[in-house]
C-alpha cells in the first residue's frame, strides 16, 4: 500500500531538515512512499533541503492555521492509502515507516503508536547534521547516534501500554495516548472519523483520538517502530497552562473522562448519549412521560432523537380538536424549543460522534438514574451491547465505537447484534433492576417505586439500610391488609 508521511512544520527549518535526512533512508518500497511537508505560514518561508526521500512535495498553508490544520491540508495534498503524521522534530529509524505501515495491510481500522526517546541539547547536544544522519542510518547506528545515550522515554504513555499487556487490555480511555507526534492509519478510516478538528490549535491528537475510537478503530502501540524527539514537547514545557487551555475546548467535544465535564454548561457539542424514542401512536401524554423521564434523569448529557412521521405535518386546514394528527402536532409543539430534542423522521444507525446510542421502545420510560445504570453496565463490563427485555420490547444501549468496528469487521453481512456480541460483547441485565419503567401501566418515572413495581407487580425496592425498615414496615403492613381481608371473608362463609 502506498504511504503518505505529512509533517506540519512551522518555524523549524532547522529541525525539518533533519527530519527529511532521517526519512531519506527508510526501508519502505520509496516508489511507495512520499513526504508532504506542510508549512504552516513560517517567516520567512520553509524550503527543502538536499538530502530528503525522493518523492518530497512542500505545501503552504492558504487558509487557517495550527497543526490540525496543517495536517488536514497535508491529507487533502496526498495521495497514500496510508497516512503517517510525524512531527519536524522528529528523527524516524530506518524501519520507522515499515513498522507500523504492515499493521494496516492486514486491519483497515488500526492506528498504530510509535515510540520516541526525547533528546536534548543540553545533555545530548548539539544536533547532529542532516549527513550525519543519513550515514548513520545507512551503517545502521540510528541507536548510537547520540553516543549511545537511551534518552528519556514517554513515560506515562509507555506506562499505560505496559499496565494494559499492550492495549489488550485497555477500556474505552485508551485514545488519551494518541499522540500524533508518530502514528499511522488508513485513509478510510482518517475519512470515517471526520478527519481532524481545524478549529482547535492544541488538544487535536487526542480529540481525533476519541473519534477514532468511536469510528471503530482499535489502538496499536508498535515498539519497532523507534524515533528520536529532539527536545521536549509542548506539554512537557507547560503542563499546567497546556491542560487548562485543553480542558476546555476538550471537555465540549470528548464526553469521556467525565470528570472533565464537572464545569461547564450542561448541553455540549457532543452528547455522551443519543437516546432514540419511536412516538408511533402513542398519546401526547405517554410520549412526553417518556421523553421527559430521559431530559430529567440524573444523566442531562444526551441528545434524544423522537422518531416520527413530522413531514405529514402542514399548515393545511383541519378541524383543531379533532385534527387526525393532534397528537402528533402537540407532540412536535412541545419540544420544539428544545436543544437536546430531535424530531427525526427515520432512527440514526449510529450515534457518532456520541459514545452510546440508546433504543428506547415505545410505552417504555427510565428511572432518574437508569442510563447512568446502563453506562455504568457497559463500561464495567466493557461491553459492546447491554439489553434488557421488557413486555413492550428488547431496550438497547450500543457503544457507538462497537458498532462502527462491527461495520469494519462484517460489512453488512450477519445481524448487527451478532456482530457487536462478537467483535465487542454483549451484556443482559434485568429491566427491573436498572429502572426500566413500563408507562402503559401509569408508573411515575420519577419515583422510586415507578422504577421497578411497573415491571415487576407488586415489588418493594430496598435500597440501604433505612429503605429496608421502610420496607419491612410496608410489607408488614400489606402483610396486616391482606389477612384482615381474608378473615372477613372466612366470617361471611355460611
Amino acid at each position: 500500500m502506498s504511504v503518505s508521511v505529512v509533517i506540519p512544520a512551522y518555524q523549524c527549518q532547522p529541525t525539518l531538515d533533519l527530519t527529511l535526512a532521517s526519512l531519506s533512508r527508510q526501508t519502505y518500497p520509496a516508489d511507495l512512499l512520499e513526504v508532504v511537508v506542510v508549512d504552516d505560514r513560517s517567516d520567512p518561508p520553509l524550503t527543502l533541503p538536499t538530502i530528503r526521500p525522493e518523492h518530497t512535495t512542500l505545501v503552504r498553508v492558504a487558509r487557517g492555521w495550527g497543526r490540525a490544520n496543517a495536517l488536514h491540508t497535508g491529507v487533502e495534498h496526498s495521495r497514500g492509502e496510508i497516512l503517517h503524521w510525524l512531527d519536524s522534530d522528529m528523527l524516524a529509524y530506518p524501519d520507522h515507516v515499515a513498522a507500523q505501515a504492515r499493521w494496516q495491510h492486514v486491519l483497515p481500522y488500526a492506528v498504530t503508536l510509535g515510540y520516541k526517546r526525547f533528546v536534548d541539547l543540553e545533555t545530548h547536544g548539539p544536533w547532529p547534521s542532516p549527513a550525519a544522519i543519513a550515514d548513520a542510518w545507512k551503517a545502521g547506528d540510528a541507536a548510537q547516534l547520540f553516543g549511545g545515550r537511551a534518552g528519556e522515554p514517554h513515560s506515562y504513555v509507555e506506562r499505560y501500554i505496559a499496565q494494559t499487556d499492550q492495549l489488550r487490555s485497555a477500556d474505552h480511555l485508551a485514545f488519551r495516548i494518541h499522540v500524533g507526534a508518530t502514528a499511522a492509519l488508513t485513509r478510510a478510516l482518517y475519512e470515517a472519523a471526520g478527519g481532524f478538528d481545524t478549529d482547535l490549535r492544541l488538544g487535536e491528537d487526542t480529540e481525533f483520538g476519541y473519534r477514532l475510537t468511536q469510528a471503530g478503530a482499535v489502538f496499536v502501540p508498535e515498539p519497532l517502530a523507534k524515533s528520536w524527539h529532539l527536545g521536549r514537547t509542548h506539554v512537557m514545557r507547560a503542563q499546567d497552562q497546556v491542560t487548562r487551555y485543553n480542558r476546555v475546548f476538550l471537555a465540549d467535544r470528548v464526553p469521556h473522562p467525565r470528570h472533565w465535564r464537572k464545569v461547564g454548561g450542561p448541553l455540549r457539542t457532543v452528547p455522551l448519549a443519543d437516546v432514540v424514542i419511536p412516538v408511533g401512536e402513542q398519546p401526547l401524554e405517554r410520549v412526553r412521560a417518556a421523553v421527559d423521564s430521559v431530559l430529567r434523569g440524573s444523566e442531562p448529557d444526551v441528545r434524544l432523537h423522537l422518531v416520527g412521521p413530522w413531514d405529514e405535518l402542514d399548515d393545511a386546514r383541519v378541524p383543531v380538536l379533532t385534527d387526525p394528527r393532534l397528537d402528533l402536532r402537540l407532540i412536535a409543539d412541545a419540544y420544539r424549543g428544545e436543544p437536546r430534542v430531535i424530531l427525526a423522521s427515520t432512527a440514526p444507525a449510529s450515534a457518532f460522534p456520541a459514545a452510546y446510542l440508546l433504543e428506547l421502545p415505545s410505552g417504555l420510560g427510565l428511572a432518574p438514574h437508569a442510563l447512568r445504570a446502563l453506562i455504568g453496565q457497559a463500561d464495567r463490563h466493557q461491553a459492546g451491547v447491554v439489553q434488557a427485555d421488557t413486555p413492550r420490547g428488547v431496550l438497547r444501549l450500543w457503544r457507538t465505537a462497537a458498532l462502527c468496528r462491527a461495520g469494519w469487521v462484517a460489512g453488512t453481512e450477519g445481524s448487527r447484534l451478532d456482530t457487536v456480541t462478537a467483535v465487542y460483547g454483549r451484556r443482559d441485565v434485568p429491566a427491573a433492576g436498572v429502572g426500566i419503567v413500563d408507562l402503559e401501566l401509569g408508573a411515575d418515572p420519577s419515583t422510586a417505586k415507578g422504577r421497578r413495581s411497573a415491571i415487576v407487580p407488586g415489588s418493594v425496592e430496598v435500597e440501604g439500610l433505612r429503605s429496608l425498615a421502610r420496607a419491612t414496615v410496608v410489607v408488614a403492613w400489606l402483610a396486616g391488609r391482606r389477612l384482615t381481608s381474608w378473615l372477613r371473608g372466612f366470617a361471611r362463609v355460611p
